[in-house]
């Protein structure tokens, strides 16, 4: 089956392909004016070639229109599905942007993007075996990700908890 994203990004360029005929037909319907009586005054000629292709100015408005939502929903649709690398410099930068345009926190990016604890022991372990840290700090910052993973662990039960006894007094 074909995903969504893929039909979003067919309907895009499908309305693309359709607002480039529209948009050389009303030109073709445009130019189509100066071959009638047409008085030689600039403001005149323009006028009367937006009077003749009016039609598909519109046509190009709704075109454009449809074009810009199927690119948008393309976009949001393949940022919700993709498989985004886990990074701490990439969640900065994303905690940025989400600051700069909040409409942007609804999409959790953020979350897709900070490196699990799991990952964080991996990277670890790859710089002690490559010989990029010693053994003193690599104790050292692997129990501080131990007692990161275990306050989280807490946090998270606590409001668990919270919300059970909360559920229990309604």
């Amino acid at each position: 089956m074909v995903s969504r994203h893929w039909l979003y990004f067919g309907g895009f360029v499908i309305t693309g392909i359709l607002l480039i005929g529209a948009t050389l037909m009303g030109i073709v319907d445009g130019l189509s004016a100066l071959s009638g009586s047409v008085p030689a005054s600039e403001e005149f000629i323009l006028l009367a070639m937006l009077g003749e292709a009016a039609e598909w100015v519109m046509i190009v408005l709704v075109l454009g229109l449809f074009a810009v939502v199927f690119l948008a929903v393309t976009v949001i649709s393949v940022l919700r599905t993709a498989s985004l690398p886990r990074d701490d410099r990439l969640v900065s930068i994303v905690e940025w942007v989400e600051r700069r345009y909040p409409v942007l926190r609804r999409f959790d990016v953020t979350e897709k993007v900070s490196p699990t604890s799991e990952d964080q022991r991996q990277q670890l372990k790859d710089q002690y075996i490559s010989g990029e840290i010693s053994d003193a700090e690599f104790e050292r910052e692997m129990g501080q990700l131990m007692d990161d993973a275990t306050s989280k662990e807490k946090s998270q039960s606590r409001t668990e908890t919270a919300i059970e006894i909360d559920d229990k007094s309604r």
